[in-house]
């Protein structure tokens, strides 16, 4: 496995991320990048903003249901 990854490679891992523990050596692969990279960082706060938003969104009109 390449350690240093793309940032096309980092933004799926990130989005992966959301959705599964990745691999000690994926972690380590996005962690290395992020250092090197100002732009993976933001998108990764973007991501999780947007999770985090839409886990509120989907509670909120669950609750509008009752």
């Amino acid at each position: 496995m390449m350690l240093m990854k793309n940032c096309r490679e980092v933004t799926g891992l990130t989005l992966q991320s959301l959705d599964r523990e990745l691999s000690w050596q994926e972690r380590l692969a996005v962690r290395l990048h992020m250092v090197i990279c100002s732009a993976c960082p933001k998108f990764a706060r973007q991501a999780q903003f947007m999770r985090s938003a839409m886990g509120r969104w989907k509670s909120y009109s669950e609750q509008d249901k009752r």
